[in-house]
């Protein structure tokens, strides 16, 4: 299975639209691009293999693959860039000041039902005009 992360950069975020062939699209809220920095920055574009991740925060995760210079990315719950460290946030919208995504825990229990333990993830820039 491969998915889609449609992004796009603002200065204090960057948020997307997750494509997940055949079910629901879903909003995503990341660290603004700060060339990569651990911890600061988003991920570069790319193809990933995602595995399914369990640690002492996060269970049920899935972990980013061979990230250049990172490690331990995730996709998880969350509702706004600060609830992440480099990773990925995932709900069901995204609120109407671009600044946070609503219904973190339902998107992701979503996702646990439909995504498999591992899987591609195709991360690319589409960035349209915003307000």
């Amino acid at each position: 299975m491969l998915l889609t992360l449609e992004r796009a950069y603002l200065p204090h975020c960057t948020i997307g639209q997750l494509l997940v062939p055949g079910h629901n699209t879903y909003a995503t809220i990341e660290r603004p691009w700060k060339g990569n920095q651990p911890f600061e920055s988003c991920i570069p574009e790319g193809v990933y293999d995602c595995q399914k991740f369990s640690g002492n925060k996060f269970k049920d995760v899935w972990q980013l693959m061979d990230v250049p210079e990172r490690t331990y990315i995730l996709i998880h719950q969350g509702n706004k860039a600060a609830h992440v460290q480099g990773c990925i946030a995932v709900g069901q919208t995204l609120s109407d000041n671009l600044f946070a995504v609503h219904n973190s825990v339902k998107a992701m229990n979503e996702l646990r039902e439909v995504l498999p333990d591992e899987f591609q993830i195709r991360i690319t820039v589409n960035q349209p005009e915003y307000p």
